[in-house]
């Protein structure tokens, strides 16, 4: 008799978080509207860090699943707000190795974004991207990743561009991109680099340079694909 399983996935503490924060939404215990507990009592009642709760709460808001609000809390956001993430995840293909969809998809919208925003950002939206940058680098200097704060950036783009339809896009989207992130960013010297390739792209945002912010974002978005590979071909290396 023949066996056939699927690999074990390892599960990151985030990962189990957002799950179990997701079904807990869908039994109706929280409404729209209604505030989460603090990101410190979270953290007790799952028994982990506030980071790995900081990094849940990340990717619900980018789904359309949480509200946060500066100094406010975290609040349920309204159902609607998650139904074109719903769909697009629907449509997406599951292969493990889809990334070059993604990538293209990145290639397409993002540029643009940056473009849009460049025109739109006003001082609040560029404060919050310099803020964003700054533990970036705080976290590269103590040796950890920045897949979140690199996520966080590049949302604070989308949000400068003060359309909501976009918005509502690169949300819908954040799952099926968090992998180029991740990849790209944990290649080798894979954080600096992408920390290196923000800094144009907010330079650009802060002079109003639309085609400037446009093609600092695709010499970047270029740089993440070039890691990716990078990565990919050291992870084969292990493997053989």
């Amino acid at each position: 008799m023949k066996f056939e399983f699927e690999q074990v996935k390892k599960v990151r503490v985030y990962e189990e978080i957002v799950e179990q924060l997701k079904r807990y939404f869908e039994q109706g215990n929280l409404k729209p509207g209604e505030r989460l507990p603090s990101e410190r009592d979270l953290a007790e009642m799952f028994n982990c860090s506030r980071v790995s709760v900081r990094q849940a709460l990340t990717i619900l808001e980018a789904q359309g699943l949480v509200v946060r609000k500066v100094g406010g809390g975290t609040y349920k956001a309204d159902d609607d707000d998650y139904e074109l993430s719903q769909l697009i995840n629907l449509l997406m293909p599951k292969a493990e190795d889809a990334i070059d969809d993604p990538l293209e998809v990145r290639r397409l919208m993002e540029p643009q974004i940056a473009r849009l925003a460049a025109v739109r950002a006003t001082e609040e939206d560029i404060a919050l991207m310099e803020d964003c940058l700054r533990r970036q680098k705080e976290k590269l200097e103590m040796e950890q990743l920045i897949i979140q704060e690199d996520s966080q950036f590049h949302y604070a783009i989308a949000r400068a561009t003060k359309n909501g339809i976009i918005v509502k896009l690169v949300e819908a989207i954040h799952d099926m991109v968090w992998e180029t992130r991740e990849k790209s960013i944990m290649a080798h010297h894979g954080g600096q680099r992408s920390l290196e390739g923000h800094y144009p792209i907010l330079e650009a945002i802060k002079r109003k340079d639309g085609p400037g912010a446009c093609k600092a974002m695709e010499e970047h978005l270029g740089a993440v694909e070039e890691l990716i590979l990078s990565y990919n071909k050291a992870e084969k290396g292990a493997d053989s």
